[in-house]
């Protein structure tokens, strides 16, 4: 498939997803998001790709919804008078939201620049979040008479708390650097001329690992932020015994005894 609003490249286990809408600060459109639904879709299956890093092109992230293409082309297409029953809202578990959640690979948002909206959602999707010092990041659906969308409302409580999450809901405010990474937003923040050169080393770390065992290993984690301790226990043995058995995991008990660099294949 041909890109136009985003571009992926791949390169030595490392795929990198740029929003690619610069003279918007990539602001977001709906054919944006299923290019990004099918991009990962698709990495995700990749046995050569071990990390995905999504990132802006230019000085932004994403600079939420494109107001115009997104939200003025809805109103015109609901029309003034039109009521939505509720069996046409409920969602069909599927769509871009879906395919970040889902991803097996792991995946690194790297904050170069604004990140609001929809565009902060795009980073509470991902596993890990790196920012730049000079980016910044807020909950500003209410600003559109909105509210927060596609899984922003289990994600963010779950990374800042409760009280947090609604703080910067009812507030809209824009987070810098060092709050967000006070409050848990995020991972890490560094310089702006530092950030590609940071997430690179951690992705070149987490590639080099077995791709099986972080796969499993997401997905536990996830389940076990979601479930009790005995589902967290039974998705664990299930997951142990699946891993016991595979060449990563031989691979890596050989190398350890031979005193070698151990060689992954994802088997």
């Amino acid at each position: 498939m041909e890109y136009q609003d985003i571009t992926v490249a791949v390169q030595d286990g490392i795929a990198t997803v740029t929003l690619n809408r610069p003279q918007k600060l990539n602001a977001y459109t709906t054919l944006m998001g299923n290019e990004l639904t099918h991009a990962y879709e698709s990495l995700g299956k990749r046995d050569d790709v071990r990390v995905i890093i999504m990132t802006g092109a230019g000085r932004g992230f994403c600079s939420g919804a494109d107001v115009g293409a997104v939200f003025q082309k809805d109103i015109n297409q609901r029309g003034a008078n039109e009521t939505r029953r509720a069996p046409e809202v409920v969602h069909p578990r599927s769509g871009l939201h879906y395919a970040l959640y889902n991803c097996a690979k792991p995946t690194i948002a790297a904050i170069n620049g604004p990140a609001v909206g929809i565009g902060l959602t795009l980073t509470l999707l991902q596993d890990i979040r790196i920012m730049a010092e000079e980016a910044s990041m807020g909950a500003i659906f209410a600003r559109m008479g909105l509210m927060p969308e596609l899984g922003s409302t289990f994600m963010l409580p779950r990374l800042v708390g409760l009280a947090k999450a609604l703080e910067l809901t009812y507030t809209a405010k824009i987070l810098k650097g060092k709050e967000a990474l006070d409050i848990g937003l995020v991972n890490q923040v560094v310089p702006g001329e530092a950030l590609m050169s940071t997430v690179h080393e951690m992705a070149t770390q987490i590639s080099a690992l077995p791709p099986l065992a972080l796969a499993v290993s997401k997905r536990a984690l996830h389940q076990g932020a979601e479930n009790d301790f005995d589902a967290a226990v039974q998705t664990e043995t299930f997951g142990l015994e699946y891993l016991y058995k595979t060449q990563d995991h031989k691979e890596a008990v050989a190398a350890f005894l031979e005193k070698r660099p151990a060689k992954f294949q994802g088997k």
